[in-house]
């Protein structure tokens, strides 16, 4: 019995171990350019790598070597359209991501069958984003966007993501809206924005009490 608790508990360890390895290689990934295509509807209900069971219904991709179980953004270079998926599957093709189809749907993929495409590696936080990104998806359907604006609104999201005032931001085409009780607060906000948006951020233009306004050009 003891001997058999041994064995389990180094087992654990190198399961442990390997698990630390895999976030720390996902980590050092930088972003880089691949094909994309989208899986076959032949491969529906079958068991992935991850030991998960593929549906074209969940946002997952297929890749070589990223890490089972990481997050990662697609951007389709031909449009700018973004999605998150989680890799849980292997893709035999080196130099590419295979999607689900309702991923490939997000950045028009399914319209062409292959794009050029930027893969990056996403922080297990963001996954709090990726349970969610299929509402975000429904509103901007419903607001029939175009593409710069649908992907000035997902980007948003995303830099807003370690921003304690997350959940108040909005982020609609130029205009950027949230409610701050103190000015070094909104000073905060502003420091924590991407540099593309540094020099072309100005400062507040009203204070209504509980109110900020930035406008974006």
């Amino acid at each position: 019995m003891v001997r058999f608790k041994k064995i389990l508990s180094t087992i654990l360890l190198i399961v442990c171990f390997v698990g630390s390895l895999q976030c720390i290689f996902a980590q050092s990934i930088q972003p880089f350019e691949c094909k994309a295509t989208y899986y076959h509807n032949m491969f529906e209900n079958r068991k992935t790598s991850s030991g998960e069971i593929f549906s074209q219904k969940k946002y997952t991709a297929a890749h070589k070597t990223i890490p089972l179980n990481t997050l990662v953004k697609v951007t389709n270079l031909s449009n700018g359209r973004s999605v998150l998926v989680k890799v849980n599957d292997r893709c035999p093709k080196r130099g590419v991501i295979d999607l689900s189809y309702i991923a490939a749907e997000q950045i028009l993929l399914h319209k062409t069958g292959t794009a050029r495409v930027r893969v990056e590696i996403m922080e297990e936080e963001y996954f709090e984003i990726f349970d969610e990104q299929e509402l975000l998806f429904e509103d901007l359907d419903k607001l029939k966007a175009d593409d710069k604006i649908r992907n000035h609104q997902f980007d948003s999201l995303l830099y807003s993501r370690k921003n304690k005032y997350e959940e108040i931001f909005a982020f609609n085409f130029y205009v950027r809206i949230c409610s701050i009780e103190k000015e070094e607060d909104a000073e905060a906000v502003f420091q924590k924005l991407p540099e593309k948006f540094e020099n072309s951020t100005k400062t507040p233009l009203t204070w209504k009490k509980f109110s900020m306004r930035t406008i974006i050009t």
